[in-house]
């Protein structure tokens, strides 16, 4: 029953304007026409009352783009009607409850964080903190992608054990991988280049360093050095030395 046949039963004219807001349930949020509608239930009588399709005021709207932020069905929202047309309804906003509570408090007074969290719990949180900026994605199992603006700055992406990470350091201009297993670099058309425009490129290992190719060329500018602190074993079909 939508909510026009409602206020028809009420002996309301067919004319009535609802003026103001209306606190609200969503009822159904797939749309058959997709066009991001819901449908809410209001307090008007004890029976199941529903809205028309109701359209959604959302932060921006264009053809194909915009932000797209459906309520949940159950979802708490706040319904007003084109010129008080209730064939014309319209979702302003979604409220929290005492069920329904926000993902974020504000216990200390500042307001220092902006959120947005999802159903299944993915998370963008933006730190407003006055010397500690950030910005933090994170999925509902850990994994994070943080752009820290405190000190010098960096860029941190992290798995959800922290075993594995990528740094980006601002203030010293480094790049940092960190893993408890393999690092894997790797190129199916090109090339791998590691190269130090201005300084030294430095490849160590505490136990084994193998380079396998089908051809390897060495070559220095200046002067080589080929140093084992055991024996040096040097082995081909034919090894030249000029």
């Amino acid at each position: 029953m939508s909510i026009y046949d409602s206020l028809s039963g009420l002996n309301v004219p067919a004319n009535k304007k609802v003026y103001g807001v209306m606190v609200g349930v969503v009822t159904n949020n797939k749309d058959p026409e997709k066009l991001g509608r819901v449908k809410v239930k209001l307090p008007l009588r004890e029976c199941q009352n529903e809205t028309f399709w109701a359209r959604m005021a959302t932060l921006m709207a264009g053809n194909n783009m915009g932000s797209f932020f459906l309520p949940e069905v159950n979802d708490e929202v706040l319904v007003a009607f084109n010129e008080g047309d209730l064939h014309q309804p319209f979702v302003i906003g979604m409220l929290w409850n005492n069920k329904d509570k926000p993902p974020e408090t504000n216990e200390d007074g500042k307001n220092n964080i902006r959120k947005i969290k999802s159903r299944s719990g993915h998370e963008i949180i933006f730190g407003d903190e006055s010397s500690k900026e950030s910005i933090t994605i994170k999925t509902s199992k850990g994994h994070t992608v943080t752009m820290d603006d405190s000190g010098t700055g960096k860029i941190e992406i992290k798995d959800k054990d922290g075993k594995n990470t990528i740094t980006i350091a601002s203030g010293t201009n480094e790049i940092t991988l960190n893993s408890d297993a393999k690092i894997n670099l790797k190129s199916k058309s090109n090339s791998v280049l590691i190269d130090s425009m201005q300084n030294s490129v430095t490849i160590e290992s505490a136990m084994q360093l193998k380079i396998k190719s089908q051809k390897i060329d060495i070559e220095a500018g200046g002067m080589m050095t080929v140093k084992s602190g055991g024996m040096l074993t040097i082995q081909g079909s034919m090894v030249k030395i000029n």
